[in-house]
């Protein structure tokens, strides 16, 4: 060993001189190690490789005859809160029909290839150059694998149902399918399939049923005009995105694309196009009630096809033509109470420009337990009104300036608030609806009147623009940089986009949860086979307020509807409700928030265009809130609202009159006084009068009571000439009076009432041996029996008389307007 690493000249041989340089092992001698035999294993290894795992996936991916597609459960099912299977989506409205029964059947196919599969009759299947351009692009963007697409596998998606992601193994199963199709089936056959299962929106399969709901035509009795076919080629490429009923422009932009597809093909020509192009789409709401379904849920149906897009990321016609178990948060009764309220006309006074929407959400899970279409819903071919935002009003207050002032401030419903006359912020004067401004009202005044003065006054003076703005936003609020910087916006809800009945229905949950605030969803979770879909948005969770702040403003919006402008809102069996109502400028927009134990629930009212009913949100909205939250809730136990375990607030100290009240103990020889000790901090100065004009102190005490015992009592009558002059036989009368005392700031409070306390003297002795008229005397109705007065039993007689300046029967009066029911229409937004 030691001979090998010395070189001849004795010295240790070095690592370069035993393995040659780098240069030469990985430069031109490190040819030898990357030689030709090399480059071919790898090669032919990826092959292997390749083959093997395609061979895999082809062996896997299951092929179904065209004949028997009806066998496939192409509709995604909807559960309940429960886990009940309540209501499906998609397929449920069908109608084969062969190509050659079809009318226009030569310009729909041709439509057709021309928009979804240009080189259908020249694949077999697959369209390599495209499968190479979505491959690419997909690389490049980091896409899931999309795209290219053909008709043909565009059929075999509809069979190939193990997997639901979005994968290359499942694009890869698509391509074997495809190619099984191509050598079992026509061309004709494979667009036949094609045109009878693709997803035209509205839970509409086929383009037989579409032609139906969109033209009011039988494709089996009736041609098609090329502007009528070139909608339906152009919907099934985004259902919702493209529904003429629902976004007719965007609709009209995408037909008319494919008319300029249909005219480069010469389908049509060129003033043809532009012919069609100018014209109307066609379609009439008539003809979706004419052949849509009557089906329950619908409204929640719809919401939920909007919320597994954007949570996770599946289409309407991925659900619509899937199989998918949707697991949601759907509670039927609520629905079905949601559906009837909010399609009946007497909650609206029968004003057909009225219409509206409404929410319901569990505030423990944050899941939406019912939703309203509006007046008019009958399926995903109408507008969700639930969904369009509106100007909250004076439901924004608690959100963004009161519930922040009890959390950053410690304030509480006995916290005094300015209402100023003349109040302003730069050029913005807020008035009240009422016209009056009532000083210094106690916080939970401001909230049952519902003042925008002092809503304003607390939001410049003591929140501040950024502090509301901070708790808004993490309600769910949204808000634009202009509302940010805004006290109309932020104080009176004059939002420049507006907000959603979901959204408000989730900015109240924190109120009913304890401080905890939780996104509103309608799906819990998405299945594919018993496989979870993963969702791209989590159900957010966090703490908005402290669970002394949710329970002072839970008071608060309590006496709100007890005695404020929510009274509408309450409920027949006496549970506790609690919630804050608003009306926008001009009275166009109208709400009410609210919510009991077990949900939360935003009601919105609003005019249609042109509509000029004047809406309140103490009428129109709590009367909905009020019935559907009955008709969901009267079968439960009557439910209180409860403290957390926080102190309650307590009433600030007020100094005022005590009730005094007295009895003669003529054993003792003494009269005891009593009156209502109604705190630690006061004192008691006891006076005595005995012509009710000039007092004297008897006594000061802590304590709700004293005994006077420095009293004359009358002694019996003599016969001596001298009673007359030192008065033993007269009544002996006194006065009392107690005063109580602040002992923080030594201020007095207004005399309490008099008591006025006569003591008669006891009737003489009677001379003895005169039994006879005793008894004579004692008779009923005979005089000088049993009577007071002279002869009589003579007994001493208390007077309560009331105080110098006060009625006898009212005592200190309290309350007045304070006390009344605010108006709604101090709900508006501020006029600025």
């Amino acid at each position: 060993m030691d001979d090998f690493q010395k070189n001849g000249d004795g010295n240790p041989v070095s690592r370069q001189e035993i393995y040659g340089s780098r240069k030469d092992r990985f430069g031109n001698g490190g040819r030898r190690f990357f030689t030709k035999k090399w480059f071919v294993l790898v090669v032919l290894t990826t092959v292997l490789l390749v083959v093997g795992g395609c061979s895999a996936v082809m062996l896997s991916a299951k092929s179904m005859p065209l004949d028997r597609m009806d066998e496939i459960q192409f509709a995604s099912t909807i559960y309940d809160v429960k886990g009940k299977p309540v209501a499906q989506l998609g397929s449920g409205q069908r109608e084969y029909i062969p190509l050659k029964q079809v009318k226009s059947r030569k310009l729909l196919e041709d439509a057709f290839i021309a928009v979804e599969d240009r080189r259908f009759y020249q694949h077999h299947g697959v369209d390599y150059r495209g499968v190479a351009r979505a491959l690419f692009t997909n690389l490049m963007e980091r896409k899931k694998a999309e795209g290219a697409g053909t008709v043909t596998m565009q059929v075999a998606r509809n069979i190939i149902l193990e997997n639901s992601a979005k994968t290359y193994t499942r694009k890869i199963k698509e391509v074997f399918v495809a190619w099984n199709l191509e050598r079992n089936y026509t061309k004709q056959q494979i667009l036949q399939a094609y045109l009878n299962y693709i997803y035209f929106g509205n839970d509409v399969q086929g383009i037989k049923m579409a032609a139906k709901i969109y033209f009011d035509k039988d494709i089996s009795k009736d041609e098609l005009e090329p502007h009528e076919v070139a909608l339906l080629a152009g919907i099934p490429k985004a259902p919702s995105a493209y529904d003429p009923y629902r976004n007719p422009g965007q609709a009209k932009e995408r037909r008319n694309v494919v008319l300029e597809v249909m005219a480069q093909q010469r389908l049509i020509t060129q003033e043809e196009k532009k012919r069609y192009q100018q014209m109307d789409l066609g379609v009439n709401r008539s003809y979706l009630k004419k052949y849509i379904q009557k089906d329950q849920y619908q409204a929640y149906k719809h919401y939920v096809m909007l919320e597994a897009e954007k949570r996770f990321g599946l289409s309407e016609t991925e659900l619509a033509t899937g199989g998918y178990q949707i697991y949601t948060q759907l509670v039927p009764k609520a629905q079905r109470a949601m559906d009837k309220a909010i399609k009946d006309d007497s909650l609206f006074q029968n004003h057909k420009q009225l219409d509206g929407g409404a929410t319901m959400v569990n505030p423990q899970t944050g899941g939406i337990a019912a939703i309203a279409g509006g007046r008019e819903y009958l399926g995903r071919g109408y507008l969700l009104r639930s969904l369009e935002p509106k100007q909250p009003g004076s439901s924004i207050k608690p959100v963004s300036v009161y519930a922040p002032a009890v959390e950053e401030k410690g304030f509480d419903e006995y916290s005094d608030i300015q209402d100023p006359p003349g109040f302003h912020v730069d050029s913005w004067k807020p008035e009240n609806f009422q016209k009056r401004y009532y000083g210094k009202v106690p916080m939970k005044e401001a909230i049952a009147k519902s003042l925008n003065v002092a809503t304003a006054w607390l939001l410049k003076n003591e929140v501040g623009l950024d502090i509301a703005v901070r708790y808004a936003e993490q309600a769910g609020i949204p808000l634009e940089e202009k509302d940010k910087h805004s006290y109309a916006a932020m104080a009176l809800g004059g939002l420049t986009k507006g907000v959603d009945t979901v959204q408000m229905a989730q900015a109240y949950t924190p109120f009913a949860n304890n401080g905890k605030w939780t996104s509103a969803h309608a799906i819990n979770r998405i299945q594919f086979k018993e496989e979870p879909v993963d969702p791209l948005q989590e159900v957010e969770r966090r703490e908005n307020f402290s669970p002394k702040t949710a329970y002072y403003m839970t008071r608060m919006l309590r006496y709100n509807v007890q005695n404020g402008t929510g009274t509408s809102a309450r409920l027949p069996d006496g549970r506790d409700v609690a919630g804050k109502t608003g009306t926008t400028q001009d009275s166009q927009e109208a709400w009410f928030v609210g919510y009991t134990r077990e949900y939360v629930m935003a009601a919105m009212v609003y005019n249609k265009e042109d509509g000029k009913v004047e809406l309140s949100g103490g009428e129109y909205p709590a009367k909905i809130f009020r019935r559907v939250m009955w008709q969901t809730l009267r079968d439960t136990p009557v439910s209180r609202f409860t403290n957390p375990g926080v102190k309650e607030p307590e009433p600030p100290f007020e100094l005022k009159p005590v009730e005094l009240n007295g009895e003669v103990d003529e054993a003792a020889k003494s009269i005891r006084l009593n009156w209502n000790d109604y705190s630690d901090r006061v004192i008691y100065r006891v006076e005595r009068s005995e012509d009710g004009a000039s007092w004297s102190l008897l006594s000061q005490t802590p304590e709700g009571g004293y005994e006077d015992r420095d009293i004359v009592f009358p002694q019996p009558e003599t016969g001596d000439p001298l009673d007359d002059i030192f008065g033993s036989g007269k009544p002996k009368t006194y006065y009392y009076r107690v005063i109580a005392i602040d002992t923080v700031t030594n201020e007095e409070a207004q005399p309490s009432n008099t008591l006025k306390v006569t003591i008669q003297p006891p009737p003489p002795e009677k001379p003895p041996g005169n039994e006879q008229g005793d008894q004579q005397g004692d008779q009923p109705g005979e005089p000088g029996g049993g009577q007071e007065g002279p002869g009589g039993d003579q007994r001493p007689g208390l007077d309560i008389m009331p105080p110098p300046g006060r009625e006898e029967a009212g005592g200190d009066q309290t309350g007045g307007e304070g006390e009344q029911q605010g108006s709604e229409g101090g709900d508006q937004p501020e006029r600025e």
